[in-house]
């Protein structure tokens, strides 16, 4: 598989919530990253929410993404580092 399989596309003027996957609070792993590739003179306008979600006991970690912009977004989550497959 190559990247592209672990990228998904947010298309203009839409929104989503992405859930990476189990978080725990305590030891603060893993280490969930994305990463927002859009072009640069509209970057301003593509908005990023990290959330917790859950219980302390079953804590899930997430985005809150909203592309205001009239440019797809694409968006690759990372966890400790590695690629994950969305």
């Amino acid at each position: 598989m190559t990247e592209k399989d672990y990228t998904f596309l947010l298309s203009h003027n839409s929104k989503t919530r992405h859930i990476a996957g189990k978080f725990d609070i305590k030891t603060r792993k893993p280490r969930y990253e994305i990463e927002v590739n859009v072009p640069s003179h509209v970057k301003n306008q593509v908005e990023v929410n990290q959330i917790m979600l859950g219980t302390p006991e079953d804590c899930r970690y997430a985005w809150d993404i909203n592309n205001k912009s009239n440019y797809p977004v694409f968006i690759t989550i990372k966890e400790d580092g590695v690629i994950q497959q969305i």
